[in-house]
């Protein structure tokens, strides 16, 4: 089985099993309403689609991804400025108000190299061997 059918076999299958979950939960909870019946014939629809003709799903497993693709840009720009912002930003300016430079960018122009001295430590072939 390559990976398009089997893409187009999660997606029927997936759709109908998630569309028979909320119908019959609706079913359950409130009886049988308009939205449970719509849910539970699309079940079927998309189960009986998925088993005979599952090249038929693409058209709407192409759009679906389109669709998916954009919210996830979405909601990634979203969350990873929430986290930007309401983590990065807030360490930054109390770091900043403490006078804290972690990366010392501050320039010494009476320094003669920027270089930090390293102690030396003694070879050891057991750290190269197990290094973490």
């Amino acid at each position: 089985m390559d990976k398009k059918q089997r893409d187009l076999l999660v997606f029927g299958y997936g759709l109908g099993l998630i569309s028979a979950f909320f119908g019959i939960g609706g079913w359950l909870k409130h009886g049988m309403n308009p939205a449970s019946l719509v849910l539970l014939v699309c079940c079927v629809v998309f189960v009986t689609v998925t088993a005979t003709n599952w090249q038929a799903l693409l058209p709407g497993y192409t759009g679906w991804m389109k669709v998916a693709h954009l919210i996830g840009g979405v909601v990634t720009t979203v969350i990873l400025s929430a986290v930007f912002f309401l983590v990065f930003t807030p360490v930054a300016l109390v770091l900043r108000l403490f006078g804290k430079d972690h990366l010392e960018r501050k320039m010494d122009h009476l320094a003669q190299s920027y270089w930090h001295k390293r102690p030396a430590v003694e070879f050891d072939r057991e750290k190269y061997r197990q290094q973490f």
